[in-house]
């Protein structure tokens, strides 16, 4: 089962099918976070809606871009 996960820092999203601890190669090292998308809902969005997706979750979280 493919798995969905955010980085709390930057919000970049990875999907992942085994692991279960999983870091940001745009963080250093950052664990992510499992996000509450799953593989379907993440695979029909576009791009954009990737990129509102994430920025809504930094900004919920308290972690938005300047």
């Amino acid at each position: 089962m493919m798995k969905v996960f955010i980085c709390p820092e930057c919000g970049w999203i990875r999907t992942v099918s085994r692991r279960k601890e999983v870091e940001c190669h745009k963080c250093s090292g950052v664990q992510m976070l499992p996000s509450r998308l799953t593989f379907v809902e993440y695979s029909q969005m576009s791009d954009e809606q990737r990129e509102d997706y994430a920025q809504s979750w930094l900004f919920i979280h308290g972690k938005a871009k300047a």
